[in-house]
């Protein structure tokens, strides 16, 4: 038996940044991962290889699509699987050099195996036989073990022509077309990424309205940029069934419930994420996970066991590393009573990214109307923006929400080039409670995509008609 103040399951955003928030306070730590590396989906199947792999594909789709005028470029007729994952495993490897390092640096145990909880204070690790390796025994039991790709039983992953969003990083070959099955953010997001590099992309939305959680002005333009990758978007259908077509290369077939037929080199499942909460011994301590796997806990993220928490994908939405970094931190700030931001960690910034990308903070119009909140809505738009011009974008869109009696910032969307990056600037207005005066009088560089937020801020004014105020100051 080994003893330590804080045993972690699961070495992902979540679990390494608790990891190390304890650490830092003086906590010896266990951090138990059941892999062969640490940081899980953030970082060896999820938003890191994506987000690396939509560079490599903006990279070609600018070469071969967005030539600027009078410089001619030229690229090899065919890109292999090789090429296109080269840099992806390169970025990973060196951020998982940098999680090696950290968890060094604090002297956080880093055990291999599956852990499982025992008791209240226990937990055993388990080789992947299911024998027990070690026991360890802690005040506190962080549960961070995110979340894996939903397999429905008449769908045969077979790593060959179908794939989920794990297993697509091992594409044996490049194929020419693909079909996305489930456009949630995965699914957009490599979606854009396979249409990006002039593959023939079919985008399955199992529902009637695509991120039905986004400012749907966002959605539309998103979906025109989409489609302009030659893109085909069928929406509010689902697979009835799934063939393979064997030949040299195979490829599949997908039969939906609408009664559409369509075919490509290979299938791309995206449709839901179950927590990974089985075989962690919960009935041990009476956690009940939903039907998801999700387990349930509080704003401190304590489950019905109030010295074990759950933190990250494990407990659902919005379930990015970010969050899930912050959530990790919050846990163990709790669990000891040490000070330090307490924000809502649901009211932070989301991003797609898609090609463009899209970002959002705060209310979205939609959810304005249902509250019966009057407001404002203030557009910058990117084809009126000289940085726009240059980076040959002319199809995004910045769009401020005010409220109309007050003109203070309730909400920020954004597509187009870099949105994931111009968000923060919103969120900083947003958390200060500016208001649409004081972000009209804010002067950035010029020419810059973040001298939008001042356009639309005065296009806010204008429409509540307190332009001529402001121009009398």
């Amino acid at each position: 038996m080994s003893n330590y103040d804080v045993v972690i399951l699961g070495a992902g955003p979540a679990g390494e940044r608790a990891a190390i928030q304890a650490a830092k306070i003086g906590k010896r730590v266990a951090l138990i991962e059941r892999e062969h590396v640490v940081g899980g989906t953030g970082v060896v199947w999820g938003a890191i290889p994506s987000k690396t792999l939509r560079e490599s594909a903006s990279f070609v789709r600018s070469i071969t699509s967005r030539k600027l005028d009078g410089i001619p470029v030229n690229i090899g007729a065919e890109i292999s699987i090789a090429d296109f994952m080269y840099r992806e495993r390169m970025v990973v490897q060196r951020e998982l050099e940098l999680i090696n390092k950290a968890l060094d640096r604090w002297a956080v145990d880093l055990i291999h195996g599956q852990g499982r909880i025992l008791d209240e204070h226990r937990v055993v690790v388990e080789n992947r036989h299911g024998q027990s390796r070690i026991q360890l025994s802690a005040d506190f039991i962080v549960i961070a073990t995110g979340s894996s790709p939903n397999h429905p039983e008449d769908v045969d992953f077979d790593t060959d022509v179908v794939f989920d969003s794990a297993t697509i990083l091992k594409l044996p070959r490049m194929p020419r077309s693909i079909i996305v099955l489930g456009a949630g953010v995965i699914g957009v997001e490599y979606a854009a990424i396979f249409a990006a590099l002039g593959l023939q992309t079919t985008l399955v939305d199992t529902r009637p309205q695509m991120l039905p959680f986004v400012d749907r002005e966002i959605i539309e333009i998103l979906q025109r940029e989409l489609r302009k990758l030659h893109m085909v978007i069928i929406h509010d259908d689902h697979y009835a069934r799934v063939e393979r077509i064997d030949g040299k290369p195979p490829s599949v077939r997908v039969h939906t419930r609408e009664g559409n037929t369509v075919e490509a080199d290979v299938l791309l499942y995206c449709v839901g994420r179950d927590g990974n909460s089985k075989g962690l011994g919960l009935e041990n301590v009476g956690i009940q996970p939903n039907e998801r796997g999700l387990i349930p806990v509080n704003s401190f993220f304590q489950t019905s066991m109030s010295h074990i928490y759950a933190i990250g994908d494990v407990v659902g939405f919005p379930a990015l590393a970010s969050t899930s970094m912050e959530q990790g931190r919050q846990a163990i700030r709790h669990a000891y009573g040490v000070a330090g931001p307490k924000g809502d960690t649901a009211v932070l910034p989301f991003a797609i990214y898609s090609i463009p990308e899209v970002s959002y903070i705060g209310a979205t119009e939609e959810e304005l109307v249902a509250a019966g909140t009057e407001y404002v809505a203030g557009r910058g738009r990117y084809e009126l923006n000289p940085r726009g011009q240059i980076i040959d974008d002319t199809g995004g869109l910045l769009k401020l929400l005010f409220e109309k009696a007050s003109m203070r910032l309730l909400g920020v969307h954004i597509v187009g080039t870099g949105a994931s990056e111009l968000i923060h600037t919103g969120q900083a207005f947003l958390y200060d409670g500016t208001d649409a005066t004081q972000i009209a009088e804010t002067l950035f560089n010029y020419p810059t995509l973040s001298d939008l937020y001042r356009h639309a801020s005065l296009d806010a004014l204008m429409q509540a008609n307190k332009l001529d105020a402001l121009m009398a100051r």
